[in-house]
């Protein structure tokens, strides 16, 4: 454990082996520090309004907050949880705030995920494994990120949007409707434009698999179809695999409504 001199660590605060912790940072009363976690400087972890977990092997950079209270006005100090996992790259001023009783109490980051300079992420979303959110994007609260998902830089997405895994939204789209997986989005509200093959592709998702993709996304982006009827079409036409399961379910479950055209 190495801590700079100027650094504010709580007593109460548990540190794991090999974590290094710069100047200015404050580490503040229910943290916990993974082993072999580097905190850049100016950094704050925690806060008196909840507990914060970080797992190993992460990397939080200069200006981080993470652990604030949640950012709405009728948040009454009971307390929640940040619980972020393993690898992950927390980029300068990002700002990362705490579960409340408005939904299940924690605010979650995966592993392996890459979040950029000046994003936020609001209470109780959830950012899922590999997912990469851009410089200055902004999540509200109840926003669930799916699997190496990509979120271009300043992209403002409202509260309770799920965005689907392997999806990719351009930069300076807004986001208000659910983004269905595996999918390009793109426009001033971002809507599908396009299957995500190239994050397929890097995902090394199988030729197969690819096709059945695409020929369900077209069934369910075509404007003439009911939602019931493109999941009754993709259901008796398309060879099921886990990628058509996992896109039916999406969009069964969806409670915002999916964007398309």
């Amino acid at each position: 454990m190495n801590i700079h001199p100027t650094a504010i660590v709580s007593k109460k605060a548990e540190i794991g082996e090999n974590v290094l912790i710069g100047p200015y940072c404050v580490i503040n009363d229910k943290v916990k520090i993974g082993s072999n976690t580097k905190l850049d400087s100016h950094i704050v972890v925690g806060s008196k309004f909840g507990s914060v977990y970080i797992g190993k092997r992460n990397f939080i950079e200069s200006g981080a907050t993470l652990g604030g209270p949640p950012q709405h006005y009728t948040y009454q100090n009971r307390e929640g949880s940040l619980i972020i996992g393993n690898d992950n790259r927390i980029g300068e001023k990002v700002s990362i705030s705490l579960g409340s009783k408005r939904g299940e109490g924690k605010t979650i980051i995966g592993n392996k995920t890459f979040i950029m300079t000046y994003a936020h992420i609001g209470h109780d979303s959830e950012i899922q494994d590999e997912a990469i959110i851009t410089n200055l994007t902004q999540i509200a609260g109840h926003v669930l990120v799916g699997k190496k998902a990509i979120i271009s830089g300043m992209v403002p997405i409202t509260q309770f949007v799920n965005v689907g895994e392997l999806s990719f939204i351009s930069a300076n789209s807004k986001v208000n409707k659910d983004i269905i997986p595996f999918v390009i989005a793109d426009g001033e509200w971002a809507i599908p434009k396009a299957i995500n093959k190239i994050g397929l592709n890097r995902a090394s998702v199988s030729k197969k698999s690819i096709n059945n993709i695409e020929k369900a996304l077209k069934i369910i982006l075509t404007p003439k179809h009911t939602i019931k009827e493109a999941l009754k079409r993709i259901n008796t036409e398309i060879e099921p695999c886990l990628y058509i399961e996992n896109l039916t379910q999406f969009i069964e479950k969806s409670k915002k409504g999916i964007a398309r055209k």
